[in-house]
């Protein structure tokens, strides 16, 4: 079973939570998704720097949901798609592939603020910004970088088709 097992994949994935969990009431129509809600995913077309080409018609298999307040990192299980970065068949999916499965995993506890992001970490905050694209977000570190963080952007777009959970056995 996957499991989650580097400290800094888990940092990472707060990053992006905390920015797509905040700013997901921009997305849809307000009665579509609350705050909480929510199952995002990365891009899988897109680079460190570079916008998705696709509009991120694509996503990758790692994605990230907000349950009363705690992150999960969510790991698509039964994706079958050829046509993911570097041939690796089954790490990514349509945005409108129905009938995905799925293992979740608990990260932790998230805080939010009304206008920024920020995830904290071995003594060093680091604060991200955020920009809203027509159909994805794009999440960056701003300011002083701490020890842990990459200087890349991250692009995100939430998953709205259903998800089947399937528990660890």
């Amino acid at each position: 079973m996957y499991r989650m097992k580097q400290a800094g994949v888990r940092l990472k994935i707060l990053a992006l939570i905390f920015a797509a969990a905040y700013f997901a009431p921009s997305f849809g129509q307000a009665n579509e998704l609350k705050v909480s809600d929510g199952i995002w995913f990365r891009c899988e077309f897109a680079h460190s720097q570079i916008p998705p080409e696709d509009n991120c018609r694509m996503l990758d298999d790692d994605g990230f949901q907000v349950i009363k307040g705690v992150v999960h990192h969510v790991k698509i299980t039964n994706s079958a798609e050829t046509n993911c970065r570097h041939n690796r068949v089954g790490n990514c999916f349509l945005q409108t592939h129905p009938g995905l499965e799925a293992e979740r995993s608990e990260i932790g506890p998230v805080e939010f603020s009304e206008k920024s992001a920020a995830v904290t970490w071995l003594g060093c905050t680091q604060n991200y910004g955020i920009t809203k694209q027509r159909k994805y977000l794009d999440i960056a570190p701003v300011g002083e970088l701490c020890w842990w963080t990459s200087n890349k952007h991250y692009f995100v777009a939430r998953y709205s088709g259903p998800l089947k959970i399937v528990e660890e056995e």
